[in-house]
């Protein structure tokens, strides 16, 4: 367990000093509820998006929280940059292996908050939603963070010494620590979870390799492997994976690790080695719930170590310079506009700030647990959003059970075949969000929030909901025919579906990506396989495949995945798919097969970022499609029945 640009969280800018008389117990997940309400929305579109540029913005981001806060507390002071009188922090011999995607990574954030919420916000909240959205978007739990903590005054090396665990450090040392931060041993040992992620050098750990004799706690096959990797000579000295099994996936694999002897660094292995340790290693190895709450326990009371308030300190201001639009990441622009001018029927982000804070976290908590239970719960949800908005616009109804005098929308044939697991998501959410904020949101609202995190949870660029419809007073079977597209549908078909619903063709490409989730019934493509002839748009091994999964005459009528290549990942390779003829619907391979939506096709199989800003951009208007306000709408107390 070892934690040892012109931004302005590099620099100490002279600043306006916060009137507020903060301290740890004042923290509020709502501080910048009416300062800058789309706050986390910013910072978690560009951890994203740095997270899609290199793995490494995962563990380094979180290492650097850690290395904040045990120095001086949180109070963002190992961002400061040396100068020539003041060697700072980050400098300190223990901070040297502290990675650049780290500081990219907040500085970038400082830079687009900055530019939504002019000096608000402090570089160490920034660096504290940070590292909670580098967890969360790599699988980890996602928890409400505190917030209110001023920008320390000042940022030394010679304060590092002796405040940061050493990869050689025996388990009494390393309690020591924590002890010293307020922090107990079972928060310790739940906080080296952070292990789960990122990369160490060898020299931190080729004592255990090359040593006479070798640690004995190492196990030989993993000893070997990392031998491999690490010279024994010590030149050159590259860096190895934390945990090889999910390197990209913040879990409990570092406790099964240690258990297997598999832990990287001494100081880690000690904890099971160790019987004061030993039983929260096993009880965390073998259950992620009770894993994750240690854990957000733990990393809620390292954010309340130190924190700043009053003349302590303040909040730094990003450089006086032009800043260029056309610079800021999509998800900024989205939020800035957002805040210039609502969208249908006034919708904004942060709608439900004051009658239900914790709504997003919440659902996603909801949504999360359905996904770990069954992956049709991501393609379902998704889907059942779609076919939504399409009839009647966004209001919920597609949730409507029949009844004996009326066949609601789920009912029409074209629904017939949306799935379970979707609808029971939807429901789950909203029973959970009932017992904490009776009667303040809507359905409809509700399976906007869980498409977002379904797609967001599974791999994709997390974007801010506009929030704020009632649920539709209505649901009819009658009102579906015509509205959907259809796996047989013609370009020109489709054009003009999604063109009554005010999309363009653009829309509609990077909508379809949907269809980079979830599963379709054989008699949705039979006729592509067998038809005589076969379809010549489909690529013939896929075309073999197909058939080995669907039987000819039609006997029965099983699914197959939408892709093949990343079924339970939301990205671009549908796109790579249609490139190679491997589109499942007719629907689908038309968009390559067709120049008017080809170039489209290619540019988003060629660029993850642009699929990124097409995609959140095309979701977020069939958002506010038929919104439903005023008399049109109410706030359903269940989603499949009228109130």
């Amino acid at each position: 367990m070892a934690w040892s640009s012109s931004s302005s969280c590099m620099v100490v800018l002279l600043a306006l000093a916060s009137s507020a008389q903060l301290g740890a117990s004042d923290l509020s997940p709502n501080y910048y509820s009416s300062t800058c309400p789309n706050l986390e929305s910013i910072v978690r579109g560009v951890v994203a998006q740095q997270r899609d540029a290199t793995i490494k913005t995962i563990g380094s981001t979180i290492r650097l929280f850690f290395h904040d806060c045990f120095v001086e507390g949180c109070d963002g002071s190992v961002l400061i940059s040396s100068t020539a009188g003041n060697t700072a922090e980050r400098d300190a011999d223990d901070n040297m292996s502290l990675a650049p995607e780290g500081f990219n990574t907040v500085n970038a954030v400082k830079t687009a908050v900055e530019a939504a919420c002019p000096g608000q916000v402090s570089c160490a909240d920034i660096l504290t939603i940070a590292a909670r959205d580098a967890i969360a978007l790599s699988g980890g739990p996602f928890y409400p963070v505190e917030l209110g903590r001023l920008d320390g005054l000042s940022s030394s090396a010679s304060s590092v010494t002796g405040q940061l665990p050493h990869p050689t450090h025996t388990i009494n040392q390393l309690t020591a620590i924590f002890r010293a931060q307020g922090l107990t041993r079972s928060n310790m040992v739940a906080l080296s979870a952070a292990h789960t992620v990122g990369e160490a050098h060898c020299d931190k750990f080729s004592d255990r390799l090359y040593g006479n004799p070798a640690d004995a706690t190492l196990n030989p096959t993993y000893a070997a492997f990392l031998r491999s990797q690490c010279p024994s000579s010590g030149s050159p000295n590259p860096t190895v994976r934390l945990d090889q099994t999910t390197p990209a996936q913040f879990d409990n694999q570092y406790y099964r690790n240690l258990q297997d002897g598999g832990g990287l660094l001494a100081s880690d292995q000690l904890l099971h080695t160790d019987s004061r340790t030993r039983t929260d290693v096993d009880a965390w190895a073998a259950s992620s719930d009770d894993f994750s709450r240690a854990f957000v326990d733990a990393i809620t009371k390292l954010g309340r170590v130190g924190v700043k308030s009053g003349r302590q300190g303040n909040i730094r201001e990003r450089k006086s310079k032009k800043m260029s639009w056309s610079s800021l990441p999509f998800v900024v622009l989205f939020a800035l506009a957002v805040s210039a001018q609502l969208g249908a029927s006034d919708l904004a982000p942060d709608y439900y700030r004051d009658t239900c804070p914790n709504l997003e976290t919440i659902v996603r908590g909801v949504v999360k647990q359905k996904m770990d239970a069954n992956i049709r719960a991501i393609g379902s949800t998704i889907r059942l959003f779609f076919h939504d908005c399409f009839v009647e616009g966004c209001d919920g109804s597609v949730l409507i059970s029949s009844t004996a005098g009326s066949a609601a929308e789920r009912d029409a044939d074209d629904n017939k075949s949306l799935a379970f697991e979707g609808f029971d998501t939807v429901n789950a959410a909203k029973a959970a969000v009932e017992a904490a904020c009776p009667d303040q949101v809507s359905c409809a609202d509700i399976l906007t929030i869980a498409t977002r995190d379904a797609i967001s949870l599974s791999g994709a660029p997390f974007y801010p909901v506009e929030l704020g419809r009632l649920d539709g007073l209505s649901s009819s079977a009658s009102s579906v025919a015509g509205q959907l597209p259809r796996p047989t549908h013609t370009i020109n078909q489709l054009i003009a579906i999604f063109r009554a619903h005010g999309l363009t063709t653009s829309h509609m490409v990077a909508l379809s990506a949907a269809h980079t989730v979830g599963l379709a019934h054989c008699g949705t493509f039979r006729d592509r396989v067998y038809g005589n002839p076969a379809d010549p748009t489909l690529n013939p091994t896929y075309a073999a495949f197909l058939r080995t999964k669907c039987p000819a005459d039609g006997s029965s009528d099983p699914m197959v995945l939408m892709d093949q290549s990343s079924p339970a990942t939301f990205d671009n390779q549908y796109f790579r798919n249609l490139q190679d003829g491997g589109g499942l619907l007719a629907s689908d391979q038309v968009l390559y097969t067709d120049s008017r939506t080809r170039t489209n096709v290619n540019a988003l199989a060629n660029s993850t970022a642009a699929f990124n800003s097409a995609f959140v951009d095309a979701i977020t208007k069939l958002g506010r499609v038929g919104v439903k306000s005023g008399s049109q709408g109410n706030i359903r107390q269940q989603c499949d029945v009228f109130n």
